[in-house]
């Protein structure tokens, strides 16, 4: 059976900057790389929040990111 290693983890942000011509949400994605792989839930969306309160857009979806290495 294949194992699973962590390697890395991202957390990405979308902030909401309007509508577009399609009349549609816009979004602008922030990513930030070396997160703490043993970061839990609540601690990447305390992040995200504490992030988006010194933006100019309202936070939108907040995304955590995981790569493993699979060794077999």
């Amino acid at each position: 059976m294949a194992d699973q290693i962590p390697v890395s983890s991202t957390l990405r942000v979308d902030f909401e900057t309007g509508i577009n011509e399609k009349g549609s949400i816009a979004f602008k994605r922030r990513t930030f790389t070396n997160i703490r792989i043993e970061a839990n839930a609540d601690q990447l969306f305390l992040t995200a929040a504490a992030i988006a309160s010194v933006q100019n857009y309202p936070m939108g979806e907040v995304t955590r990111v995981d790569t493993y290495s699979l060794i077999g």
